[in-house]
């Protein structure tokens, strides 16, 4: 599953990424990578130096004011040179095989069509305001200004599909932490088809899902289907029942978050269970079967793949106010 991640200039909205990169994720920041991409590939540099003229850039660097002066021509000049950037951004971001995206235009450029689900990033637009004037040194007039370029904050959080609010009072860590849950409700296994599904939408008498492989085929299902979701299954033990999540972090933590290392299709009975011991060591024996471990690192390689790896979310001990 692909996420972007969006606000209005002010929001914070990197600041939030940055919690999310201390918790193990890695975001693509389609702002640096433009800049990166305008630097370091000839075919961009070409495009530009050919639309703009000879003097676009200055050794490596980009002519800023050649550029400036190219923009301030004509209106259309900003989407000429978006024409030509956005496409390899877009290209990058599908290389780099991250599952977090962060761009400040997510929908003008049409990066959201890339991601499954967006997040918007807002705050009240007076505390905006203060926040870019202390960053940036300007004045109020031009904050508004800039302000006014973006697409207005209801807008973009009528379109979103989680919102953070990042108010400078809000706790962060507890938003992403619900947002990350509900992703994880929608992962679903559907009894008697293979692999898992993600939700997309809900019906009035049946769900749209998707299968989490290389088809990504969407489908209906219905109640009489037995759909369960992931948050929901359990694993015996000789002790207490342990929630499928937590077994799946243990997994994790042993492949330090890479692939199983084990073939479940060709392993021996012995072999699985071996492997399932490093899992979860007190298993039980007479109520899991190897069918049941073969499923679990079956579904566990299917969500590694699509950059599913946050089993466990966590409540932050004491609240914290988050800037």
């Amino acid at each position: 599953m692909k996420i972007g991640i969006t606000g209005g200039i002010g929001s914070g909205k990197s600041y939030v990424c940055q919690r999310l990169i201390a918790r193990g994720y890695e975001v693509y920041d389609c702002d640096n990578a433009a800049k990166r991409l305008m630097r370091t590939s000839s075919e961009i540099r070409q495009q530009l130096t050919a639309l703009i003229g000879p003097n676009t850039y200055q050794g490596d660097s980009l002519n800023k004011a050649a550029v400036a002066k190219f923009l301030l021509a004509a209106e259309a000049n900003a989407q000429a040179i978006d024409a030509i950037v956005h496409p390899a951004v877009f290209r990058d971001f599908k290389a780099s095989g991250m599952k977090w995206m962060e761009s400040a235009i997510l929908y003008e450029s049409g990066a959201f069509r890339l991601v499954d689900k967006t997040i918007v990033v807002t705050a009240p637009e007076e505390v905006r305001i203060q926040r870019v004037m202390q960053r940036d040194g300007i004045s109020r007039e031009k904050v508004l200004e800039w302000m006014a370029r973006q697409l207005p904050q209801e807008e973009v959080r009528r379109r979103a599909d989680f919102e953070i609010v990042n108010d400078g009072k809000a706790n962060i860590e507890q938003q992403l932490n619900k947002i990350i849950r509900n992703m994880k409700e929608t992962i679903l296994a559907i009894a008697g088809k293979p692999g898992l599904y993600k939700l997309v939408t809900r019906g009035k008498n049946n769900l749209i899902v998707e299968a989490l492989d290389a088809t990504h085929r969407r489908q209906p299902a219905f109640a009489t289907d037995r759909i369960t979701s992931l948050n929901d299954i359990a694993m015996f033990t000789e002790t207490d029942d342990v929630p499928l999540m937590t077994v799946l972090d243990n997994l994790k933590n042993l492949e330090d978050g890479k692939k199983a290392s084990i073939n479940e299709k060709k392993a021996s009975g012995k072999e699985l269970q071996d492997y399932f011991t490093k899992v979860l060591p007190e298993w039980d024996r007479d109520r899991v079967q190897n069918s049941h471990i073969k499923k679990l690192i079956t579904w566990y390689n299917i969500l590694i793949e699509n950059g599913i790896t946050d089993f466990k979310a966590e409540e932050p001990e004491e609240e914290k106010t988050e800037e």
